[in-house]
């Protein structure tokens, strides 16, 4: 546990007790009587000056623990953290910064933030350990520090609350903040850097703005684009029955995968397409995520069955 008394951390308390310890024991050392007949330093020099010394000593112990009480009750972490974010964050590997590596970051921290929604601190924890999303943020830092100082602040904020909350408390309600904000704040830091101009909806914000990293397990064909459609349909029918369950099957595995898949070739085509594809499965993902509601899930799932549809014809997988 780190304890800040105005910004002063745990180490910053400490110094100051060893420096009134010290005082004490230099002025009693300096001013304190000898005994009649004895040097300083010797057995009876030492027995007389502790009684002497043993009323400042109770009086800068009680002190002591009064200022490590309250620490520990008001103290926070912020003003801390703001100084950390006065400087760039330090790069935590040696990989460049590349558009499909920070939308890829982008999508971890929403991973990392659907975890923490559902309640599962210890899986958000496993994500941020494991995937490449919090090493992102730490080499996307310095050019982006060198671009837009505040929103390379903004960004180390919110980094710096999520690693806190992961070491620490492991509330899932922070980690989700912390790492849903995080995942807004690159999605601006793309834009900042121009890593995806020339596949950025104008005019457009937010996740689907730009691209959404592919998964990229299979290739893109005609056939897992035909039973795709057909499982958004599955998705649209079993949501309009009131079976959440049923739905979110139908629509996990492959039919979500594609989406993520089409949606880079599809940009260098039709912007627009692509980005209607993107809402309407990002909607979907909202809804499974919290409390579903099956009507918007059904038309969510019909319409990406009809975008899905229009885009296999315009990359020719579709007559």
């Amino acid at each position: 546990m780190t304890l800040h008394i105005g910004g002063a951390s745990t180490g910053a308390v400490l110094v100051v007790l060893i420096a009134i310890f010290s005082l004490i024991f230099a002025m009693s050392f300096a001013v304190g009587a000898v005994p009649e007949g004895q040097r300083r330093l010797s057995g009876e020099w030492f027995s007389a000056w502790f009684r002497a010394s043993l009323p400042r000593f109770i009086v800068a112990g009680a002190f002591s623990a009064l200022l490590f009480l309250g620490s520990s009750l008001t103290g926070s972490g912020n003003a801390t953290d703001a100084r950390i974010c006065d400087a760039p964050l330090a790069p935590l590997t040696g990989q460049s910064v590349s558009d499909l590596r920070l939308n890829a970051a982008i999508s971890g921290m929403r991973d990392i933030a659907s975890a923490a929604r559902e309640g599962d601190a210890t899986a958000a924890q496993s994500l941020f350990f494991t995937t490449d999303a919090h090493n992102a943020t730490h080499d996307v830092a310095g050019p982006l520090f060198s671009a837009d100082r505040d929103l390379a602040r903004t960004l180390c904020e919110s980094v710096v609350g999520l690693e806190n909350e992961i070491a620490g408390d492991l509330r899932p309600e922070v980690i989700a903040a912390h790492a849903e904000s995080t995942a807004d704040t690159l999605q601006i830091a793309r834009a900042t850097l121009d890593l995806a101009a020339d596949t950025s909806i104008p005019d457009a914000s937010g996740r689907c703005a730009f691209p959404i990293v592919a998964i990229g397990v299979l290739p893109l064909t005609n056939e897992r684009l035909v039973a795709a459609i057909a499982s958004f349909r599955e998705t649209a029918e079993v949501a309009r029955a009131g079976d959440v369950t049923g739905a979110s099957v139908a629509f996990s595995g492959d039919a979500h995968d594609i989406t993520h898949d089409i949606d880079g070739p599809l940009r260098s085509s039709d912007l627009d397409l692509a980005f209607a594809i993107c809402e309407s499965i990002t909607e979907i993902e909202r809804q499974f995520a919290n409390a579903a509601d099956t009507t918007v899930v059904a038309a969510e799932s019909a319409t990406s069955a009809d975008l899905l549809e229009e885009a296999g014809r315009v990359l020719g997988f579709a007559e």
